[in-house]
């Protein structure tokens, strides 16, 4: 809850509540999908860390075209972490023994393709919806 809280204040520069909450709902829907057919090793799935790396890297790519730094920056953020998590298993063991199983990094990956394609999906709807109309 945490984390969900935290991504939402980060990201409450580009998302209103209802875009944050669209948002992080496809991210869990296209995610879980994902899973689904991409890891069918994963017997289940439990948390919603994959899809808070895709809600970050849909908040970040919106973020680009505003703020292009600051969304870079978060998506380099990102991006860094992963590598870090998949290069140096280690790195997860806290987390691991906390919550009392494997933290499941290839969904993760899974996670940053959703929000990649929310991103994008945000742009292209972004593009397409008619210009406001300016005040009389």
């Amino acid at each position: 809850m945490a984390a969900l809280l935290l991504c939402r204040v980060l990201l409450s520069i580009v998302y209103g509540e209802r875009d944050f909450t669209l948002s992080l709902l496809s991210c869990a829907f296209i995610t879980g999908v994902l899973i689904h057919f991409l890891l069918p090793s994963y017997e289940y799935y439990l948390g919603v860390s994959a899809a808070l790396y895709g809600v970050l890297i849909a908040g970040a790519l919106a973020m680009w075209r505003g703020r292009p730094y600051a969304g870079a920056s978060l998506f380099v953020l990102i991006i860094a972490k992963l590598s870090l998590d998949y290069l140096v298993p280690d790195s997860v063991d806290g987390v691991s023994e906390r919550i009392g199983v494997p933290v499941a990094v290839e969904a993760h990956f899974i996670g940053v393709f959703a929000g990649v394609l929310v991103g994008v999906g945000e742009a292209a709807l972004g593009l397409i919806r008619p210009a406001a109309l300016p005040p009389e």
